[in-house]
């Protein structure tokens, strides 16, 4: 399965706010607190955030192997 990557924003209204309705536990919708979009589930939204967030520290290790010249 592959994840789509995402953005915190809100795709519909540009918000990064977000709210997480009551309701049974593993099954929780995350929404858009300005206009309500649904993100989906939670346990998906946090994997794409996950996968994100792990991109982008294989981008930064990977600059951490390149040798610096300019090291004295």
């Amino acid at each position: 399965m592959t994840t789509q990557k995402t953005s915190p924003n809100c795709p519909e209204c540009g918000s990064h706010w977000k709210r997480l309705p009551p309701g049974r536990e593993g099954q929780y919708h995350v929404y858009c607190e300005e206009c309500g979009h649904d993100f989906g589930r939670y346990d998906r939204l946090q994997a794409q955030f996950r996968s994100l967030l792990e991109d982008v520290e294989s981008h930064l290790k990977h600059k951490d192997d390149v040798p610096d010249n300019n090291a004295s």
